[in-house]
Order: C-alpha cells, then sequence, then structure tokens
C-alpha cells in the first residue's frame, strides 16, 4: 500500500468489536494504524471529519458507515482519504454491491488487497436536517417506516429476515401517498406506496431497492412502487428477495437523474438514508461524481449484470 497510515473506526455494538486491533496491525503491515472505538454516532463523524490523509477502516455496519461517510462531507471529502469496509452490522448493504465478503478474514484480504475505485456520493437537503451525505440507499414511504420498525430487537431474533419481517407489519396500515417528484427540474405527479433513490443497491439486509444502481455513472437511481395491495406486495416481496428484475413489474416506476426533488402532501413522506431517519419534509437529492476513494472486493463491478 502506499499509504503509510491507517484510521480504523470500530462500533463494537454493531459487532466490530469482534476484529482483532493486532490482527488488523499484521494485515497492514508496515502501516501506522490507529484503532478508535465508538460511543455514538457523533464519535464516527468526528473521527471521519478530522482524517485528512491515508486509509479510513470502517468495522460495523451500515449505520456506522454512514456517520463516517457524513464526517469526511463535513470535510469536503479529502482528496487524499481512501475508505475500507469491514462488514460488522445485521444488514451490511453496501458491503453486498462492494462485494466485501462477511467474513472477518476475507474482508481483511480485501482491505489488504486494495482495489481503490471512485465512487458517487449522494446528498440530501431538507429543512429538518440541513445536509447529509449517503453512499448507499435512501428510502421514502414503507422503506422508511419499516427501517424505523427494524429495531435491534427484531434483528437479533431475525436477522436478515427482520427487514422482510418489519415489513409484513408496517404494510398492512400503510397508505398510499401523492407526491411531485421532480427529475432534474420536469416534475412529474406520482402515487406511491415506496419510493428508494439509491447510488448503490440494496437496503434492509439484502433488499435490492434499486437494483441497476451503478455506483460510478453520476447519476443516482430511483424506484417508485406505485399503489399496491398488501396481496400484490405480497407477491413483489419474494421476487423483490429472489433479485428478480421487478423493475420491470406493473406498477414499478425505474428512472435516472442528477438531481431529485421530492414534495408530497402533508403529513409528508418519511426518508431514511442507508437506514438513518431524515425526516419527513420536502427533500432535494444530488450526486457528487466520483467523490470517494473505496476499496472494492474482487468481484465488484459499476454496471450490475441484466
Amino acid at each position: 500500500m502506499e499509504k503509510s497510515k491507517a484510521r480504523v473506526i470500530c462500533n463494537p455494538t454493531s459487532g466490530g468489536g469482534a476484529y482483532d486491533p493486532d490482527e488488523i496491525r499484521d494485515e497492514l503491515d508496515g502501516m501506522e494504524v490507529e484503532w478508535i472505538e465508538t460511543e455514538g454516532p457523533a464519535d464516527a463523524i468526528g473521527a471521519a471529519e478530522e482524517w485528512r490523509e491515508g486509509l479510513l477502516i470502517v468495522a460495523g455496519g451500515d449505520g456506522t458507515i454512514n456517520d463516517v461517510v457524513n464526517g469526511l462531507g463535513r470535510a469536503g471529502f479529502p482528496e487524499g482519504v481512501t475508505l475500507g469496509i469491514l462488514p460488522a452490522g445485521t444488514g451490511n448493504d453496501l458491503a453486498a454491491t462492494l462485494c466485501i465478503p462477511e467474513d472477518p478474514d476475507l474482508a481483511e484480504d480485501v482491505i489488504r488487497q486494495n482495489r481503490e475505485r471512485r465512487l458517487d456520493v449522494a446528498r440530501v437537503r431538507s429543512e429538518g436536517i440541513g445536509e447529509r451525505f449517503f453512499i448507499n440507499v435512501a428510502t421514502g414511504g414503507l422503506g422508511a417506516e419499516i427501517s424505523d420498525a427494524n429495531d435491534e430487537e427484531l434483528k437479533q431474533r431475525w436477522g436478515k429476515l427482520s427487514y422482510l419481517r418489519a415489513s409484513l407489519e408496517v404494510a398492512r396500515n400503510f397508505d398510499v401517498r401523492e407526491l411531485t417528484l421532480y427529475l432534474d427540474g420536469e416534475g412529474h405527479q406520482v402515487k406511491a406506496v415506496n419510493i428508494a433513490v439509491g447510488n448503490c443497491r440494496y437496503t434492509g439486509g439484502g433488499w435490492p431497492a434499486t437494483p441497476k444502481a451503478n455506483p460510478e455513472d453520476g447519476l443516482l437511481d430511483v424506484v417508485v412502487i406505485e399503489t399496491l395491495g398488501i396481496g400484490a406486495l405480497l407477491e413483489l416481496a419474494p421476487a423483490v428477495l429472489a433479485e428478480s428484475n421487478y423493475l420491470d413489474s406493473d406498477g414499478v416506476l425505474f428512472v435516472r437523474a442528477k438531481e431529485i426533488r421530492i414534495e408530497t402532501q402533508p403529513p409528508g413522506l418519511e426518508f431514511t438514508a442507508d437506514g438513518e431517519v431524515i425526516g419527513n419534509e420536502p427533500a432535494r437529492f444530488s450526486v457528487l461524481p466520483r467523490a470517494l476513494r473505496v476499496i472494492v472486493g474482487p468481484d465488484y463491478v459499476p454496471e450490475p449484470a441484466g
């Protein structure tokens, strides 16, 4: 590796504590490795924001990765930083797009092999949250409420199936929302059960919310699931989990854009980005092309098959 120093941001509560600091140092032989354990999001954000040069490794889940990306975003995505990921969460959805194995030994090998790509990052702005960044997927409507319902207790009991379990509970009482969707300035009136804005492909522990997303194309994928009864939703869920091309299904809108603005009638449409709640105010999404160097797995391809 060219870089002489590395910082590891470890979230022990998400499973990152299973990684051994000495083992990481052995894998990164010859590098000066600093180990930081976080107690909350502010710790991860701050530790990333002040890191301006070298390898920055996250040992944690998608929430911790999102915190780190926001810290880097506050610093303007420094040119000298490369992000490495040691997946240690329940879902590990970003790792799925980047083809980083969940097995700790194999994930450490990926870091050491140092296959760097420049990935796009997404930015979302709204009155409620100001500005946030995300690298994976934002969901609104049903998907956001499922993220809320998919709490730690459910994750512990159901593992990767917790998202599907939560979705069945939430879907029974969810109303279709009317919204105005602006794509690069052009307005469209749509009804939506769920809307996903994706830079990468998966959310909720493997649900392909934006299955054709290419994190290097300078565009965000938008997938709107329009009016669906509970029966249709239940039929769609297994198809989606099986990764069939549901984007061609009736009642599904798939588009791409550089800038997306979403406005809904009160009470609004709650959004989460990389699983973190960002509120229900009108939201504006934009893409920052090739903003962040990231280490990817050996099987990673920017443009998914199909």
